[in-house]
């Protein structure tokens, strides 16, 4: 249960201000040097179907993450363009895209807290690219959006209760799964 001792206000921020956005980027598919079975994870809005991601069908090798965007554990990601809004929480180093922008967090916001609250820039950013031509939503746009942020204590406290919910509605799903297959 969230602690209910938290009085201050929330305040309004940019997703820039928040961390550090990056546009992902692809390694030419051509040169297979860049590319390894045991690299690290490169992800592309198809691999996007959970919360959290740590694998992928396809890795970049130590070659192609000199090439590709690199980012750490804990970044979030977002597709913005095509089948924009979709969203995880990358738990180990990884590159991505260039359909999908990050948020690396700064030290002061919690990565878990910002993802659940990636819901709310989804939404934005799909009336974003609905009133535009094509559907798209560029690094800049991305940075401005706006969201409320608390206290860095107040995030971990509302991250840790979401982590710990998304957690057991898997293992419920699991078991669901496991009993309809016996």
């Amino acid at each position: 249960m969230i602690a209910n001792k938290f009085t201050d206000a929330w305040e309004q921020r940019e997703l820039g201000e928040l961390g550090e956005i990056t546009t992902g980027s692809t390694p030419s598919t051509s040169n297979s040097a860049y590319y390894s079975e045991n690299g690290i994870p490169w992800v592309t809005p198809t691999d996007i179907n959970a919360l959290t991601i740590s694998n992928t069908p396809r890795k970049l090798s130590e070659e192609g993450a000199k090439i590709g965007r690199v980012v750490p554990a804990n970044t979030i990601l977002c597709t913005c363009i095509a089948s924009i809004g979709k969203n995880t929480l990358l738990t180990v180093k990884g590159s991505f895209n260039q359909q999908i922008n990050s948020l690396t967090p700064h030290d002061e916001n919690d990565a878990y807290f910002l993802l659940t609250e990636s819901e709310i820039w989804s939404n934005t950013m799909k009336r974003m690219a609905a009133s535009g031509t094509m559907q798209i939503v560029n690094k800049t746009e991305f940075s401005e959006l706006k969201t409320k942020v608390p206290s860095l204590v107040e995030q971990q406290q509302i991250g840790s209760y979401f982590r710990n919910l998304d957690r057991l509605i898997t293992l419920h799903q699991r078991k669901q799964k496991n009993r309809s297959q016996e």
